[in-house]
């Protein structure tokens, strides 16, 4: 959230907690130093948001600030919200293990730091490959309280280089998924958001 009022245009981060249809959503309190930030009745703010997907934005005032159960805001329901496709697939956050190898090379242990239906983005300890090359990833999911295995071709579209360590990141995009490979990425990517 951004203050309308706020030239340097500050952002604070706040977390969703639901909303009052027609009526208010409520969000968590931001902090500033370490400080909860009161706001005042009417005090104007952008808020923004992303669901994997879409990012949002809207204009809303504040409406109250309450202390208990815990401390949160109720915002004025928004006339208008603004959104934008960013992503064509659901992508969520994780930090788990995979291996990374390209033809007739040696597997190469990478963290897999987002996921989507689509597409990875690895991090890796080693430079790895340039932009257009084919690899196989591997990975294990939980599928229905059962570990699977996949094995995905993908191509390399993007490596961001690490400023002050060795190794990159790596952004990949799946080619050729089967459909039974593609329903457990599904199931999984969406079990990792209901967790989440």
């Amino acid at each position: 959230m951004q203050s309308l009022a706020d030239v340097a245009q500050v952002h604070h981060k706040v977390r969703f907690i639901g909303f009052i249809k027609d009526k208010s959503l409520l969000v968590t309190l931001p902090f500033r130093n370490g400080e909860r930030m009161w706001m005042e009745e009417g005090q104007a703010f952008i808020l923004r948001g992303f669901d994997g997907k879409h990012a949002y934005a809207f204009t809303a005032q504040v409406i109250r600030a309450r202390a208990h159960p815990f401390t949160y805001l109720h915002f004025s329901w928004p006339g208008k919200v603004e959104c934008r496709l960013v992503r064509h697939s659901l992508r969520v956050a994780v930090s788990l293990p995979a291996s990374l190898s390209q033809a007739g090379g040696t597997p190469v242990a990478v963290t897999m730091l987002d996921l989507s239906a689509s597409g990875i983005m690895l991090d890796s300890p080693v430079e790895t490959g340039a932009v257009g090359d084919h690899v196989q990833l591997g990975f294990a999911v939980d599928y229905e309280g059962n570990a699977m295995n996949l094995s995905l071709s993908a191509e390399i579209l993007k490596i961001y280089r690490k400023e002050n360590e060795a190794g990159s990141r790596i952004g990949l995009e799946f080619e050729n998924i089967s459909q039974n490979d593609g329903l457990i990425l599904h199931y999984f990517i969406n079990t990792l958001r209901q967790v989440g």
